[in-house]
């Protein structure tokens, strides 16, 4: 079964798929270049309007939850939020605290990663760098899939985030970055799975 492909991807996975940290994003978006995205509740704004379902949130108001160095909190409270395509800020008369927002809530789009990517091209250095990273030509068959870069991308995924709950969140996290970077040229879950396995075994030994 061919499924649709998804509307929205973390920030965690946008950066692992650009080979950036996340912060580097949240830089993107407090200069305009990229919209972040929450699915909020029903929210109340001073102007009496109710907005819902996907929103725009501020780079700077989130900035907090993905500082690389010291002490990063666990949430946020939102006190703007705008419709996608609308220019002004609405402000948040309910709830009264505000909006709370965790790293895990904020998104991008699939029309905005597709947006960012047609006009700044970060695959083609994501290209660049997977080609400088594979071995030389030599006498054999080439590798079929990336296996390197796919180490790399999981060591930052882990030094940034740290471990997930389970294994086989890894195994889609990974499965989804492996489609992102190769399209159809994608490994079965299994082999993914053995190599996954290797990296946990590991990390859990330790």
């Amino acid at each position: 079964m061919s499924l649709p492909p998804r509307p929205f991807q973390t920030l965690n996975e946008i950066a692992i798929r650009w080979s950036v940290m996340p912060i580097d994003v949240i830089g993107y978006a407090v200069d305009g270049l990229i919209a972040l995205s929450i699915a909020a509740t029903p929210i109340k704004t001073d102007s009496g309007k109710i907005i819902c379902d996907l929103v725009e949130v501020a780079g700077a108001d989130v900035l907090p939850l993905f500082r690389p160095h010291g002490a990063k909190p666990e949430k946020v409270l939102l006190r703007r939020v705008r419709s996608h395509g609308e220019s002004e800020w609405q402000w948040i008369s309910e709830p009264n605290e505000g909006l709370v927002v965790t790293p895990a809530d904020v998104l991008v789009t699939r029309t905005e990663v597709q947006r960012f990517e047609r006009k700044h091209a970060p695959g083609e250095v994501g290209a660049s760098e997977s080609q400088a990273h594979r071995r030389p030509p030599g006498p054999g068959v080439p590798p079929k899939y990336d296996w390197d870069t796919f180490f790399a991308a999981m060591t930052r995924r882990i030094f940034v985030d740290g471990l997930p709950k389970s294994q086989g969140e890894l195994v889609r996290e990974m499965l989804d970055w492996f489609q992102q970077q190769q399209g159809e040229l994608t490994p079965d879950e299994s082999t993914v799975r053995r190599k996954v396995a290797t990296v946990w075994r590991e990390l859990k030994r330790a």
